[in-house]
């Protein structure tokens, strides 16, 4: 994904061609918190890489957060480096233009994993070994932490020396005493000795045994002596201490968005969502810390509130109203429809908001159950139409299909209530003389790990498309809406990784080498697709359970269950016990 002021500006100067010339204009650009730290006694070099393209890297708030960690480290000064277009003179980071290859460590940030095989394509042009077996002690530490690594790091995991399995404030601090405590650094005393870290994992001590009538069945995972059964995320305590994008930069996806992170961790337990399972538990950041971080937005900056579910907490409106109150408009990662208040709504207009984004995922009330999303499309439909009122002109509604036991009836539900939204949307605009835009995003639905419906599978592609096209089918030519189907190939790709293993690994990279498809190469490799997007037996020992992420397996089982049955399950409360975490 390529920034589009890249794209429009490069036609235009001959600079952007170049990737030197490029750096040079993104660093002009850029606002950086660190620029005047003082790296005196930095003895150490290190690059974090973002496998994608700049623009969306500089979006990443844990990208950013890790680059600042590793800097204020105080022996490692940390540059960056991305995803290039022409990477045929190697990669370079965008500090010191040093290659990648003349590092003394290498960190990945992964959060997608469509990603993956730009990592391929990055170590490929630094001429390292993909795995980390192959590469001998004159190859820098190549590591990996973000969401990615404690979700399922298996598909990618054989190609890191270690991987961080939670959030780098709480691993960082030990990692990084463990490394000082050398009086020259070894790669591989570090890896052995890191194996008496809690939150860090390391990929080579680990065997993982397949079936050998079926291989899509893991039957056990070995570790070697010294190192523990399961790597255990590792997690901050309440006393969250928060982060904030400690770059801006116009050329980000979010452009010149200071990011904030208000919350971590999600209450609501939708059965789908990952990250409202893997950040468990929620955690508010402090008040004082936050309005800090709005008073040092800078005038030409906006400050962009960050949390999974950035109306749910407890501050929001103090902090919304110190924003306002100093001086500076914010933005809203995403609105809760129950959490819209006269209140709310009015700060929301106060700060020119011109667009909100809307995650409904169905119109069926029989998947909501499932899913355990309970408000009702009455209130959606009105919710809608008390944010058009106030003058805000886009809304951004986002779906899923192809779910769990989806029928015609469930998808024609969904219609029916974008018919309905969209009603409401133009009646409510009349008032402000201008009827904006509606937008209704349909994704398909891809199973994850840590969440109640993991064991469910992906759906075949031929069934995704002929629902595509009904829903497109039903939606097409209606004034003042927009409908966009994402890309089910991309889906595909996604879900495949997101349950993969170990096998997965050999399928990228074959697929990497051969240019083919990642269908493709697990035929080329004597497998079928099916048999990694099935569904998964419950009693199945799962690549993923390497991890243990406080979340009990026990828990996310029941939790199936009741999807399964249309119960829903209330949200986390205070005392809580119910998932394991907590505990």
């Amino acid at each position: 994904m390529k920034n589009s002021k890249f794209n429009n500006q490069a036609r235009r100067n001959p600079a952007y061609r170049d990737i030197g010339g490029l750096y040079d204009i993104y660093l002009k650009s850029e606002r950086n918190r660190l620029a005047n730290l003082n790296r005196a006694n930095a003895y150490l070099k290190a690059v974090i890489v973002f496998p994608n393209y700049y623009g969306v890297a500089m979006s990443n708030l844990g990208f950013l957060r890790a680059y600042e960690l590793i800097n204020r480290s105080g022996f490692m000064s940390c540059d960056r480096a991305f995803m290039q277009d022409d990477l045929s003179k190697g990669v370079i980071s965008i500090e010191t233009r040093r290659r990648l290859k003349d590092y003394d460590f290498i960190f990945f940030s992964l959060s997608y994993e469509n990603d993956f095989a730009n990592i391929l394509s990055i170590l490929s042009a630094e001429k390292i070994p993909f795995l980390s077996k192959d590469r001998n002690g004159s190859f820098p530490l190549i590591m990996a932490g973000g969401v990615i690594a404690f979700l399922n790091p298996e598909p990618v995991a054989p190609l890191f020396d270690l991987m961080f399995i939670g959030e780098a404030e709480a691993i960082f601090p030990d990692f990084f005493e463990k490394i000082k405590s050398q009086n020259k650094p070894d790669k591989y005393e570090i890896i052995n000795s890191s194996a008496g870290i809690k939150g860090i994992y390391v990929p080579a001590a680990y065997d993982f045994i397949f079936d050998s009538k079926n291989p899509y069945i893991l039957k056990e995972i070995k570790n070697a002596d010294g190192f523990p059964k399961r790597a255990a995320r590792r997690w901050t305590d309440e006393n969250l201490s928060f982060s904030s994008s400690v770059i801006t930069t116009e050329f980000s996806e979010l452009s010149n968005i200071n990011m904030i992170e208000i919350e971590r961790g999600c209450k609501r337990g939708c059965r789908f969502c990952s990250a409202g399972f893997i950040y468990l538990p929620l955690r508010e950041s402090k008040i004082d810390a936050v309005n800090d971080a709005v008073s040092a937005t800078c005038e030409n900056e906006k400050a962009g509130f960050v949390g999974f579910g950035t109306m749910d907490g407890k501050n929001i409106g103090k902090i919304m109203r110190f924003s306002l109150d100093s001086g500076r408009n914010f933005s809203l990662s995403s609105v809760r429809f129950d959490c819209l208040d006269e209140n709310n709504l009015d700060m929301i207009k106060e700060s020119g908001i011109k667009t909100v984004t809307l995650g409904i995922e169905t119109g069926s009330e029989r998947l909501k159950k499932m899913l355990n999303k309970v408000l009702s499309n009455e209130n959606i439909i009105t919710s809608v139409g008390d944010i058009v009122r106030r003058g805000i002109t886009g809304i951004k509604l986002y779906f899923i299909f192809g779910l769990p036991y989806e029928e015609i009836g469930d998808l024609d539900d969904t219609v029916m209530l974008v018919k309905g939204i969209l009603k409401e949307f133009i009646s409510a605009s009349k008032p402000n003389k201008r009827i904006g835009k509606l937008t209704a995003s349909f994704s398909p639905f891809v199973p994850k790990a840590w969440t109640p419906l993991q064991w469910e599978n992906f759906e075949d592609l031929k069934i995704l498309k002929k629902k595509a096209s009904y829903i497109t089918d039903c939606l097409r030519g209606i004034p003042n809406l927009v409908v966009n189907i994402n890309s089910l190939n991309a889906a595909f790709t996604e879900a495949f990784f997101a349950r993969g293993s170990r096998l997965s690994t050999d399928i990228l990279i074959h697929s990497f080498l051969n240019k083919t498809s990642i269908k493709k190469a697990a035929e080329d490799k004597g497998y079928r697709m099916d048999g990694f997007i099935r569904k998964i037996g419950t009693g199945e020992l799962l690549p993923w359970d390497i991890i243990d992420q406080g979340v009990t397996k026990k828990y996310l089982l029941e939790e199936y269950k009741r999807a399964l049955n249309l119960k829903t399950t209330p949200q986390c409360f205070e005392g809580c016990k119910r998932c394991g975490v907590c505990a």
